[in-house]
C-alpha cells in the first residue's frame, strides 16, 4: 500500500500509543514497531519518547509528522481525482458533528446524497464541538460540523447557519408564555447545561459573565436527549438551538422562548474543514450537497417563527390603519 509507513506513524502519533494504533490498524504491534523503528534507523533519529504510558512526539517526530499529513492528503487527493474520472461511482466521506443534527439532517442529507452516488460510502462520528474541531484540526475527518466553532489559523469555514439559543422549557412552565427571556430569569429555576468546553457551554458562560451573573446547573450533560426529558418532567429550563429539540417543539411538549440576551444569538453551526487540506472529491461534493440540505431544514424549522413574525407586522399595520383611519373620522 502507498505509504504504509506514514499511515502507521500518523496512527500512533494520535493515539499515543502503539498498542491503541495497531488496535485501530489491525495489525500487530510488534510489527508496528518494527515500522517505527525502521523509520527511525532511516532519519537516524527518534521520532517518540517511550515511556510507561504510551509514547510522545520527539521534536524531530513532529516535523516528520507535519510532512506524512501533507503527504497522506496528496495521496487522498490523487486517488480521489483518479475515482472522479469514473463519474465518483466511489469513494468515502468521513464527518464528525454534533449531536443536533443526528436526528433530521444528517440522515436526510445522507440518503438523499446516496440516491445519486450509491458508491459512495460515509463514517459519522457524532462528539462535543471542541472534539469536532479537534478531528478537523489533526486531518482526522474531512468534515466537521461544529455548533459556535473558535477560530483558528487551520480550520476554513465553508459555510455556516445562523442558530441562535433559545431557552427551551416545558409548556407548562411559567416562563413559557412570555414573548422573551433574559439569562437572569432563567437562572431562578432549575438549569440542565451541556458539558463545560463544548460550544454551546463556552457561549452561555460568556453571555452570563457579560450581564454579570451566574448559573449553577442541576445537571450537567453531553447528551441533548437528557436535556430535553429533564425539562419535560420538571419546571426546568435547557438552552439549546432550535433543530436541537425541533420533534419536542412540533409535537407542543416544549416551548422555545427567544433570549433577550445579545450573545446568544449570534450562534451559528458551522461546516469547517482544514484550511490546507484539499478535501477528497467525494467529499467536496457531499459538501456543496450538504449545504442545500442544511439551508432546506433550516428554512423548514424556521417556517413557523416567519409566520409568527409576518402575523404580527400584519396586525400591527392594520391597528395602525385603524388608528389612523379614527383620527380621520374625528377631524
Amino acid at each position: 500500500m502507498i505509504n504504509q509507513p506514514l499511515r502507521y506513524f500518523s496512527a500512533i502519533a494520535r493515539h499515543g500509543s502503539i498498542r491503541e494504533a495497531a488496535e485501530e490498524l489491525h495489525i500487530a504491534q510488534s510489527a508496528l514497531s518494527r515500522q517505527i523503528q525502521k523509520l527511525e534507523e532511516d532519519f537516524g533519529a527518534p521520532l517518540f519518547h517511550r515511556h510507561a504510558r504510551g509514547v510522545k512526539l520527539t521534536s524531530a517526530g513532529e516535523i516528520f509528522l507535519r510532512h506524512a499529513q501533507t503527504n497522506l492528503r496528496q495521496i487522498e487527493r490523487v486517488r480521489s481525482e483518479i475515482d472522479g474520472l469514473k463519474g465518483l461511482r466511489r469513494g468515502s466521506v468521513s464527518i464528525q458533528a454534533i449531536e443536533s443534527l443526528v436526528p433530521h439532517l444528517l440522515p436526510r442529507a445522507v440518503t438523499r446524497f446516496s440516491e445519486r452516488h450509491p458508491g459512495i460510502t460515509f463514517e459519522i462520528t457524532i462528539d462535543g464541538s471542541d472534539q469536532v474541531v479537534a478531528a478537523v484540526r489533526e486531518g482526522r475527518t474531512d468534515i466537521g460540523l461544529a455548533f459556535y466553532p473558535p477560530a483558528e489559523a487551520e480550520l476554513e469555514t465553508v459555510f455556516k447557519m445562523r442558530e441562535p439559543l433559545v431557552a427551551m422549557m416545558s409548556a407548562s412552565h411559567p416562563l413559557a408564555s412570555r414573548p422573551k427571556v433574559s439569562l437572569a430569569d432563567c437562572a431562578a429555576w432549575p438549569i440542565a447545561s451541556p458539558m463545560k468546553h463544548t460550544g454551546s457551554r463556552i457561549l452561555i458562560d460568556v453571555a452570563c459573565k457579560a450581564v454579570g451573573i451566574s448559573i449553577s446547573p442541576s445537571l450537567e450533560t453531553n447528551a441533548i436527549q437528557l436535556r430535553v426529558e429533564f425539562v419535560k418532567v420538571n419546571h426546568g429550563i435547557t438552552f439549546l438551538s432550535r433543530l436541537s429539540a425541533w420533534d419536542s417543539l412540533r409535537s407542543g411538549e416544549l416551548v422555545a422562548v427567544p433570549i433577550r440576551d445579545r450573545l446568544v444569538n449570534n450562534a451559528t453551526i458551522d461546516a469547517i474543514t482544514h484550511s490546507a487540506r484539499q478535501l477528497p472529491l467525494a467529499a467536496e461534493e457531499f459538501l456543496r450537497f450538504l449545504q442545500g440540505e442544511f439551508q432546506d431544514l433550516h428554512e423548514l424549522a424556521y417556517a413557523p417563527l416567519k409566520r409568527e413574525a409576518a402575523a404580527t407586522v400584519s396586525a400591527r399595520s392594520m391597528r395602525a390603519v385603524n388608528k389612523a383611519s379614527m383620527g380621520d373620522r374625528r377631524s
